[in-house]
């Protein structure tokens, strides 16, 4: 017989040991001997496990299993993204994800969309279309292609070192007319511009529940209590049940509510209804309640279909009528 004995060293104080930590932690090893059963969405890093869960073990300690659960699929989505290609920046290796998957829903909402200009308004509704500008056109003072703007520009206006002077006022100055007309259309555009936004800040302001730019003068206050009202109807029935189930408060006027409109003698429930309206109808016609008939009435219905087949014999071959021969 042989006997093995194993002889166990302990470190000094104050030194750490290694085997000793990785013992104690038997999280530390990259391997998982879970099965790879995950389904992966690289795109969001995350990744779904569809298995089954072990009833025994969770019984026996539901937080230790989940624990160890969690742990294998996190280690096994590190791993298949370190599989990835990588690109090589200064700080560092990154890796290239591929697209997501999964779609994720916005954290925020979409924005609203921008209310138009006067000029995107009517250019929409003349199917206008906006051109590029060119970035060179013809200078007919040189004879040559130029820039549109910037240094040495086409058709410059600060090139012309002589003007004519004007005829009919001598003490004008052209070079300063020049500067005064360009002023005056720098702020002609600058008034149609905030033109522009208080109009689209106008539009923006008259939807439902929007109090900006009201005028809260004296004169606007029947304005003003309509729109509320309004608002206030529009919210009342703005939730899931239409504002059936919602508390009505005391003193508040219930809404009429909108019926269902119903067609008359449609259906195939209504075959029965539709043959006693016609028989009351025959019945009022012909007075068949009392047994009598109505003579008045079907005098006249005879007298009239004698009158058409009357008119029918006078005329013949698209309404010509019939001559009588003069004996």
């Amino acid at each position: 017989m042989s006997t093995t004995t194993t002889s166990s060293t302990t470190a000094p104080e104050g030194v750490i040991n290694a085997s000793d930590i990785l013992a104690q932690n038997k999280f530390s090893s990259h391997l998982v001997e879970k099965e790879d059963s995950l389904l992966y969405d690289l795109g969001n890093l995350c990744a779904f496990d569809f298995s089954s869960l072990n009833k025994a073990e969770y019984n026996e300690n539901p937080e230790e299993y989940i624990n160890k659960i969690s742990r294998d699929n996190v280690q096994l989505l590190i791993t298949r993204m370190f599989q990835l290609d990588s690109k090589v920046v200064e700080s560092g290796a990154l890796a290239l994800l591929p697209k997501p998957l999964t779609p994720i829903p916005r954290m925020k909402p979409i924005p609203e969309a921008k209310q138009q200009t006067r000029w995107e308004a009517f250019a929409a509704i003349k199917d206008i279309k906006k051109r590029k500008k060119d970035s060179k056109v013809w200078d007919e003072t040189h004879k040559e292609w130029r820039h549109s703007w910037g240094y040495k520009r086409a058709n410059d206006e600060g090139e012309n070192f002589a003007m004519y002077a004007n005829p009919n006022n001598p003490e004008q100055d052209p070079f300063q007319k020049l500067i005064d007309d360009k002023k005056e259309r720098v702020d002609k555009n600058k008034r149609l511009e905030q033109r522009n936004l208080d109009e689209s800040h106008k539009r923006s302001s008259s939807m439902v529940g929007s109090n900006n730019g009201l005028d809260f003068s004296k004169e606007n206050r029947g304005q003003i209590k309509n729109d509320v009202r309004n608002t206030l109807n529009v919210a009342k029935v703005s939730t899931a049940s239409m504002g059936k189930f919602d508390k009505v408060l005391e003193g508040d006027k219930k809404l009429p509510t909108r019926g269902v409109k119903r067609l008359a003698g449609l259906g195939d429930n209504n075959i029965q209804g539709e043959s006693e309206n016609s028989l009351k109808m025959v019945k009022r016609i012909l007075n068949k309640e009392e047994g009598i008939l109505n003579v008045d009435k079907a005098t006249n219905q005879f007298i009239t279909n004698e009158n058409k087949e009357n008119m029918k014999k006078k005329f013949k071959d698209g309404g010509r009528p019939i001559k009588k021969s003069k004996k």
